[in-house]
């Protein structure tokens, strides 16, 4: 089997990858601090090689190279080779609407393509959208899509798929659906409009800047897709493989091993410059595969033996084997956001007396810092953080989490456990072995459950059966996942809960406050940051005060690679590893 072979050194955000080929005279000179993220190259330049023989690719890189520089090489790129990704989970469903699993992000990335897409610096940047105009009112955005788009079946992209996709997204993706009932008429078909064939228009009947959020990337899933998916009602799992817009189309899949894709030859690139997740793609790999790969020290000795080019997480106790290893390279991904989740429909954390207590139990008994670090490994690789938005930003915020954030109290707790009635209860804590931050929380947390009173049924799984029970109602009572971008880049990735259709976890929250509805209408309806600032202050408050879910913190996930991939660079957002491999 031919691949593609990269020699260089490298430093990646792993969120994202884009592979920087141009020609120059030497080698750069890069030292690199993998814990701290930080390049620093001698001189100011960016120096680039790439040498091509057969199927072998060589690429020398700096990752810090600029946007323009970035776009400027790729104009100087050939193509060709085989990237191969060890991946973690089972494809269980090909359907980006049905399951936020990370096993079916690795295709939308790859294969299918949105309105809109987020832009290096958090901002929204256009993908199929060519333009777009607002009325002097502020009440009808009408939005043209770009000509000469095309589906992998040959189909023409127009705005019958765009308007079908949306009316199957209104039944689920969460900002898309508020901006619907806070701003637009009751009937959908009132609401989004087809002018013609290229062009569509949302109609609204109250001003906002939602508007772009709605149709964009912090929307559930704003990928485009076929008759056959969008005729399907969001609660029914489309059938077969996807079919997109992008640069990649659907190559194979053989199920409980391996999905690939190849370039499609007649993709449609936007004429905007690459940004991020937005603007022109590129398929530069022949082939790109998904190898599944689900015991952690197995992912890493593939790597180790040349069977695989890059690995998704690994434990803690696996480092030392990649750092002593002058093959490989050790990655530090950008943070994500470690959670716990309650089910809301089963007792205990849905009793209408009691429920709000034993969550806020668990909460103010949690050892944060522990679980961190059994999810992440080493204390640079952990951020300590009780804020919901990102930490670090404008919107970070203590508000809500004194005394309940990293508290440990566990005498507290086990009292009000205790006077609830439920002391001896079991909880059925569902632990992915094969994923190794929920793996390591999970461990901390059956700790906290079992001291504060709680008997413990730890159900340990692979991360695939974990993905399937937790949509059902009666299989468990708290698991751990995590979250990128779309909760860390402001208030908006929040207004979310009780919103979508999953049938059990936090996403059948009750808002029955009005508190995060009042938040909705602030953001969607202010300019001013300091209101938008104040709201999410109560919003957080409320959050600490009903323990709507565990807040754990931040992390940097372990990933690897061969020291021999080379030009790659990463995304703030953190929300897709995949989707720049393709630039």
């Amino acid at each position: 089997m031919s691949r593609v072979r990269y020699r260089g050194l490298i430093l990646l955000l792993i969120a994202s990858v884009a592979m920087i080929v141009t020609a120059c005279s030497s080698d750069p000179v890069v030292e690199t601090v993998i814990q701290t993220v930080v390049v620093t190259e001698k001189g100011d330049t960016v120096e680039v090689i790439k040498e091509v023989k057969g199927d072998t690719i060589t690429v020398i890189a700096t990752p810090t190279a600029t946007l323009e520089e970035r776009t400027m090489a790729a104009a100087d790129a050939k193509k060709g080779g085989h990237l191969r990704i060890a991946s973690v989970g089972s494809v269980q469903s090909f359907d980006p609407l049905w399951t936020t699993a990370s096993s079916t992000a690795n295709v939308s990335s790859t294969i299918l393509e949105g309105l809109f897409a987020y832009k290096e610096d958090n901002t929204i940047g256009k993908m199929l959208v060519d333009d777009w105009k607002i009325s002097s009112d502020g009440l009808k955005w009408t939005f043209k899509i770009r000509e000469g788009v095309e589906f992998h079946n040959g189909t023409p992209l127009t705005t019958e798929q765009v308007i079908g996709t949306l009316r199957r997204q209104s039944e689920r993706a969460p900002v898309f659906k508020l901006v619907w009932e806070q701003f637009g008429p009751a009937s959908f078909d009132e609401f989004i409009t087809k002018d013609n064939d290229l062009e569509f228009s949302m109609n609204l009947t109250g001003s906002t800047g939602l508007v772009l959020d709605a149709l964009g990337p912090q929307n559930f899933t704003p990928q485009m897709v076929i008759k056959s998916w969008y005729s399907l009602p969001a609660t029914e799992t489309a059938p077969g493989t996807p079919i997109g817009t992008g640069p990649y189309r659907f190559e194979s899949w053989t199920p409980g091993d391996r999905w690939s894709a190849i370039p499609y030859e007649n993709y449609s690139p936007s004429t905007e410059a690459s940004d991020g997740e937005s603007g022109a793609h590129t398929a530069y790999f022949d082939r790109i595969s998904y190898i599944e790969i689900p015991d952690q020290a197995t992912r890493i000795a593939a790597l180790q033996t040349d069977a695989v080019d890059l690995v998704q997480e690994f434990s803690q106790d696996l480092i030392d084997r990649v750092k002593d290893d002058s093959n490989l390279q050790l990655i530090a991904n950008p943070p994500l956001r470690l959670l716990g989740h309650f089910n809301y429909q089963i007792p205990p954390f849905n009793d209408p007396v009691h429920g709000r207590d034993l969550r806020r139990a668990v909460v103010m008994a949690y050892d944060n810092e522990k679980a961190l670090l059994a999810a992440a490994g080493t204390p640079d690789r952990i951020n300590l953080c009780a804020s919901l938005m990102e930490c670090g930003s404008a919107w970070e915020s203590n508000a809500g989490s004194e005394n309940m954030y990293n508290a440990k109290r566990i005498e507290d707790a086990r009292k009000i456990v205790k006077d609830a009635g439920y002391e001896g209860y079991t909880i059925r804590l569902m632990d992915p072995a094969d994923r190794q931050p929920a793996h390591g929380a999970a461990q901390v947390t059956r700790e906290v459950l079992e001291d504060i009173g709680f008997n413990v049924d730890l159900r340990v799984m692979d991360w695939a059966t974990m993905v399937q029970d937790r949509a059902t109602v009666d299989r468990w009572e708290f698991f751990h996942t995590w979250s990128g971008r779309s909760v860390r880049i402001g208030p908006i990735g929040h207004l979310r809960f009780g919103e979508l259709q999953y049938d059990a976890w936090f996403n059948k929250y009750s808002d029955t406050d009005g508190i995060q509805r009042k938040v909705f209408e602030t953001f969607a309806s202010e300019t001013d940051p300091v209101k938008i600032n104040a709201a999410m202050e109560e919003f957080q408050q409320y959050f600490y005060d009903d323990a709507i879910f565990l807040q754990v913190g931040e992390f940097f996930s372990n990933w690897a690679a061969s020291n021999q991939i080379e030009g790659l660079h990463g995304n703030p957002g953190g929300d897709k590893p995949y989707d720049k491999w393709y630039k």
